[in-house]
């Protein structure tokens, strides 16, 4: 099993393609790895991101010379990222695609553009297995606050499989276009650096080990909940 992260280079380790590949070593994965940008960063804020060439992404995408099996899509950056991404991921017919959308940080600091936001809903929301928002990307992406209500309307956009992360700090909103399944947890603090990267790109690990989409999210939910005691 390959599979691929697509995401932000984060200096501290913490989040994007560093975070996505310390999850797939740890599950014994094989992988690759493509940055869509930088960000100049310490653990609790980003200061700035710096694009990097498209020309670059795309290329490095095309000399992919083997099968990926799933692929972890994080922090895009721009309209011309999520293009080129979409584009990708239309042509190799990827059977796992995991969506973070990734939307600003936690300090407030975007890390999408506006049009590029657009095309992440027409383009990528489509054609993703799953997405994981927690409840502020999930208002950012329908305007709605109500969790059954974001899980409605981003299956109306395409979306196969959501999961709402971190409500009320410790439950996930499952929705597989037909029931909603509340996954119980204890209260933590979901928001600490580089969660949501752990969680996307452990459950892509899972699902490519063969767990169905609710059991998948079940065993993430057990793993984050692991995970947060360190932070």
């Amino acid at each position: 099993m390959i599979a691929l992260s697509i995401a932000g280079f984060d200096p501290t380790g913490q989040a994007g393609v560093l975070r996505d590949i310390s999850v797939f070593l740890s599950m014994d994965l094989s992988f690759r790895a493509i940055p869509s940008a930088l960000t100049v960063q310490s653990t609790s804020k980003v200061f700035n991101t710096i694009p990097i060439p498209i020309e670059y992404i795309k290329e490095t995408l095309d000399r992919i010379e083997v099968q990926v099996d799933g692929v972890k899509i994080g922090m895009l950056y721009n309209d011309e990222v999520v293009k080129t991404v979409a584009r990708f991921l239309t042509g190799r017919k990827v059977p796992y695609v995991v969506l973070d959308p990734v939307i600003r940080s936690s300090s407030g600091y975007p890390l999408i553009s506006e049009e590029g936001l657009d095309s992440l809903k027409n383009l990528l929301i489509p054609i993703s297995s799953f997405i994981t928002p927690n409840l502020e990307e999930g208002f950012s992406l329908t305007s709605e606050k109500e969790p059954l209500r974001i899980l409605g309307k981003l299956h109306s956009l395409g979306a196969k499989y959501i999961v709402i992360t971190g409500v009320d700090g410790k439950d996930d909103y499952f929705f597989d276009g037909n029931r909603v399944t509340i996954i119980k947890g204890k209260p933590f603090n979901f928001s600490f650096h580089g969660s949501g990267c752990f969680y996307s790109s452990y459950l892509l690990t899972r699902l490519l080990l063969g767990d169905s989409p609710l059991n998948a999210c079940k065993n993430t939910k057990r793993a984050i909940e692991k995970l947060s005691k360190i932070y």
